[in-house]
């Protein structure tokens, strides 16, 4: 593309499809940088969600006016702004908006006035404004394109300066907040709008962003401890709710509000377009949040999200593995074999001193095993295999080890998970083989699972794509949807009311399974009923009764 001296409305819209995508891509990673103000692991999805708001209904669009374009993008971006660092962002969009006003086109220095406004707008959305977050990268982006701009007069040229000095005080952000050097990552919502600026830049030059040159990775700065350091140390931590609305026709200034809504909120954002105020929040009582402000006028756009589930679904989520503390008192030690973060997280909260971790099946290999068995700090070690296909590695592990090695055959994560209910590493091991072993015999549990192909087997015909059950090593049935093979399963295994059913979610089902637990706690209301998430990649869910 040749050297680009002004962008009109199209070029804007164009370029913020492009960061959306671009977002979209790298929101995974975005979202394992997110530590502040709460570690809930959503930063990217929140500016993508924000980003799709604000370009609803421009597919199309033919409008060439950058100050009207403009102001479509920032109403809509307000409005539909998704956490702290969406309604951020949406404030960026509108300081820009502002910048653009009665421009039909715009040059280089035109829009260094606009990031000014950017600026402005985004530090006054926020009533504590915090450095070494993405209002400071937001900032580093306007000082470095106005001290740039007149010694260069097209978007190629300014582009790459701006783009290579914001990234350098990103990778700074662990210096100028203790919370990311704890956690060793630079500030998530900077890396975000990183991302778009470089968006831009591969928009104006038509080259393909270099994303393994913009991401910061976490454990990437050489200060701090790391992410996993940091998760374990706010385990325990209570988090509260993260609260959003709108007020239609507000009766009351956004500083009025922002106090009121400040007695039982703390990370507040309050923004607004036209007639419309929107707040984002952090409170204990949501419902406080929304009497304090029903009083200023027609609450709208509502949403509340718990953000200890959010904090619990991101280290689920992530490769972020909790680690056990090591026992002065310890006689044995014990290892699981295991698929999937969240019940990787599970068996480390019930005291497992080494997972071996396995992508898909369990079925990992000798050398592996025998690199946790060395791991183990005590000579005296337990192998819970947990599959049938890990047991003869586990027994080689165990004759190859100078340690002294023993094996519960257990032939499923749920299984295994129940046997660990009575360990307690400062018993001997031959107590605790006792006691694992017992903690299994009353225990049922079955595996629904997608077939990859149509077929028969055990007399059972089954079809691509239908859920497959399967209840000690024998398919009973298959069903073409996922409530309808749990709801077979339990009813199957005739659970009584001194029952406890618990399901375990693999990673493929956390989108349905909001509606399915609530149709399953209604069906089998006289039993006790608990969910989990497992986060196995090649089981849909398994389904354990006690």
């Amino acid at each position: 593309m040749n050297n680009i001296k002004t962008i009109n409305g199209t070029d804007f819209a164009k370029i913020l499809f492009l960061a959306k995508d671009l977002i979209f891509n790298t929101k995974d990673q975005i979202n394992q940088l997110n530590v502040f103000p709460v570690p809930d692991g959503d930063t990217g999805t929140n500016m993508y969600l924000t980003l799709e708001s604000a370009l609803k209904n421009l597919n199309t669009i033919k409008e060439q006016n950058i100050n009207i374009v403009s102001k479509k993008i920032a109403k809509n971006a307000v409005l539909g702004g998704r956490g702290n660092s969406g309604v951020i962002l949406a404030q960026i969009l509108y300081g820009l908006s502002k910048g653009f006003d009665k421009l039909n086109k715009c040059d280089v220095k035109e829009f260094g006035n606009s990031l000014v406004d950017a600026v402005d707008a985004s530090y006054e959305s926020v009533s504590n404004p915090v450095e070494g977050t993405m209002l400071t990268i937001i900032k580093s982006f306007s000082d470095s394109w106005n001290n740039v701009r007149d010694n260069n007069d097209t978007f190629n040229d300014v582009l790459p300066l701006v783009c290579e000095h914001a990234s350098k005080v990103l990778k700074d952000t662990p210096n100028m907040l203790e919370v990311l050097k704890q956690a060793n990552v630079v500030d998530a919502g900077g890396q975000g709008l990183l991302i778009i600026f470089e968006a831009m830049k591969s928009y104006m030059s038509g080259d393909k962003p270099d994303i393994d040159q913009i991401m910061n990775k976490p454990g990437q700065s050489t200060t701090g401890m790391n992410i996993k350091d940091f998760v374990q140390e706010h385990a325990e931590d209570e988090w509260g709710y993260c609260v959003q609305l709108v007020i239609n026709d507000a009766n009351a200034s956004h500083e009025e509000i922002e106090i009121a809504v400040n007695k039982n909120g703390g990370s507040t954002v309050i923004t607004g377009i036209e007639e419309y105020v929107k707040i984002h929040t952090h409170s204990e009582d949501p419902g406080k949040i929304l009497s304090s402000c029903i009083q200023y006028g027609e609450l709208m756009e509502i949403n509340i999200e718990n953000m200890d589930k959010q904090f619990e679904e991101f280290v689920n989520d992530s490769e972020i593995e909790l680690e056990v503390q090591l026992n002065e008192n310890q006689k044995c030690s014990i290892i699981a074999i295991s698929n999937g973060n969240g019940f990787n997280n599970l068996f480390v909260n019930l005291g497992v001193d080494k997972i071996v971790k396995c992508e898909k099946t369990l079925n990992p290999s000798v050398s592996e095993i025998l690199e946790a068995i060395d791991l183990c700090k005590t000579n005296d070690v337990i192998i819970l295999p947990n599959d049938k296909n890990a047991i003869m590695a586990s027994d080689l592990a165990a004759q190859e080890s100078v340690k002294k090695v023993s094996i519960i055959n257990t032939k499923s994560i749920p299984e295994g998970l129940a046997s660990m209910m009575s360990y307690n590493n400062e018993l001997d091991i031959n107590t605790n083989i006792s006691n694992l072993e017992n903690n299994t015999t009353d225990m049922n549990f079955g595996s629904i699972s997608l077939a990859s192909r149509t077929g028969v087997m055990d007399n059972i015909k089954y079809k691509e794509g239908e859920y497959i059950v399967v209840i000690k090593d024998k398919i009973l049935f298959a069903e073409t949807t996922l409530i309808e093979s749990v709801s077979k399963t339990i009813s199957y295994m005739s659970p009584d009311q001194d029952s406890l059913i618990t399901l375990y979610w693999g990673e493929h089902s956390k989108e349905k399974i909001n509606k399915i637990e609530s149709q399953l706690i209604g069906q089998f209301n006289s039993i006790d009923m608990e969910f989990q998430y497992g986060g196995q990649s090649n089981i849909e869910a398994w389904v354990a009764i006690e």
